[in-house]
Formats: C-alpha cells, structure tokens, sequence
C-alpha cells in the first residue's frame, strides 16, 4: 500500500474558483510571531515590507525577504514566523486564500506542487498581479486576475506525487465537514477502518503531526479568520469551531498565535 507513488496527470478541461479571500496586515507587533495553522484553501501571501519564514509538514523552513511570495497548499500544517522591516519597524503583508475545483472533482493543490518561495525573477510579475486584485473591488475584475494568477502557478508546477492512502484523505475530509462537533481519535480510527494505533502512525508519517494536532489546527486557523472577519465574541468563536472550553480556547490559541484571542482579533482586524 505504501510503496507505489501515483503521479497524477490530468487534462484540465474545467476550472472554477469556489471561494476567493484577499486580506491584508499591518502592525508593528509581530516580530517573531509564530502561527502553527492548517487552512482549507490554497494560500499565496506577499511579504511587502518584513518578511515570513515559512516550512510546510516536516518541511524545510524558507525565507520569504522582503518583497516576496509564499503558496501554500490546502490541508496541511503552515509554520510560519513573521519578521518586521528593521528599517521602518512594521511588517506589511497581503494574501489570497483560494479554492479552485479542477474537473468538478479534484482540488487544484491535489494535483500539483507550487513552489513553496517565488524566485526573484517572477516576484514582479506576481506582485504586478497582487496590484490589480487589490486596487479594485470589482468581483469580475478580481476573478479575471486570479485566473490569470492560477495559470502562472501551473505553468511552475509540478504534477503531484504522493503515497495514496483514501482512508487518510477522508478522515481529512471528515474534519473539515464535522469540526464544529466532538471529534475523537478514536471516532477517526473508526471511519478509516484502523485500528486507533495503526491510525495515529499512518496520520502522523503522511500528515507531519498527530490527528488531534491537525483538528486543533485547522480548528484555531477557522477562529482566527472569524476574529478577523466577524464581530462574534471570543466565547462563540469557540463553540463554533468546536471547541466548548473558552478558556482552553483562548489558553490554545495563544499557544498557537504566541498572542491572546483579544491581541490577535486587535493586530489583524480589517
């Protein structure tokens, strides 16, 4: 089961963005932040001024610089660390997150590799492309872009290659449809038709991190977003995203964030 690697390659006949988020930051307090996150949409971030130190899984840790791109992919664990400009003091930076459904079937970032950091070479004409999408409020006007940003990507792409495991994949997808609710190891053991030992082996070799790891992950990334986007208070934050202790919420999140729910909602509110 673990020792064919599948390369898929396919004819895309049909590609649409199911969701497109821009957003941005500024802030003077963030030198050193680490955020630990797992998103479920593909993300491109641009360090204007200061810079990211990002690594994906088990992955090795790049450096963005100033002026420069990150992407990451869907699903898995984001490390990232944010360094202010030491000239101005602050750190301004800007994202897309996006989900593109490629056939009607497959998740665009199922099926390629993007380079983790933008080359110096491309940095412009990504950043050109950044300039349009943030300079208008125009959907249509935004879509056209992002298109025109999903053929660049693709064009530097590799067709993917992984170990294939369907039981993995649908615990994943299990999480992100039932997150809200009380999600054991064991209940994901049970759905992937392991044993909760063989599970949590499985989980951690593909994933980089133990299931409840990857569920608390992707449970703070969705508050963080809702701290940014919504005026909902810290407690129904919590229970929205499954997690009925708000105080173990809040002591969580700034594990995670290396800030309080209240600081983070304070340095990235729109």
């Amino acid at each position: 089961m673990y020792n064919t690697i599948e390369v898929i390659v396919l004819d895309i006949k049909n590609a649409e963005i199911k969701l497109l988020k821009k957003g941005r930051l500024y802030s003077e307090r963030c030198d050193n932040v680490k955020h630990v996150k797992v998103l479920g949409y593909l993300s491109i971030v641009q360090s204007i001024e200061g810079s990211y130190d990002i690594s994906i899984g088990n992955g090795e840790t790049k450096a963005t610089g100033d002026g420069g791109f990150f992407i990451a992919p869907a699903g898995v664990q984001q490390t990232i660390v944010h360094h202010i400009n030491k000239k101005s003091g602050r750190m301004i930076c800007r994202w897309l997150f996006i989900d593109v459904e490629i056939n009607k079937a497959y998740k665009l970032d199922s099926l390629y590799d993007f380079p983790l950091i933008i080359n110096d070479k491309d940095k412009e004409l990504l950043s050109a492309l950044f300039d349009r999408i943030f300079g208008s409020e125009d959907l249509f006007e935004n879509y056209s872009d992002c298109y025109r940003l999903l053929s660049y990507l693709i064009k530097r792409a590799t067709p993917i290659k992984k170990l294939p495991n369907k039981s993995v994949q649908g615990t994943i997808a299990y999480i992100t449809e039932h997150y809200a609710e009380r999600i054991s190891v064991s209940d994901l053991a049970n759905i992937s038709n392991m044993s909760e030992s063989n599970f949590h082996a499985v989980f951690k070799k593909i994933m980089g991190e133990s299931p409840i790891s990857y569920l608390n992950h992707y449970r703070l990334s969705l508050a963080a977003e809702a701290l940014t986007e919504t005026e909902s208070s810290i407690g129904e934050i919590s229970y929205s995203v499954g997690i009925s202790d708000p105080l173990y919420f809040s002591k969580l999140f700034k594990k995670t964030y290396g800030m309080t729910p209240r600081e983070y909602r304070g340095v990235h509110k729109r």
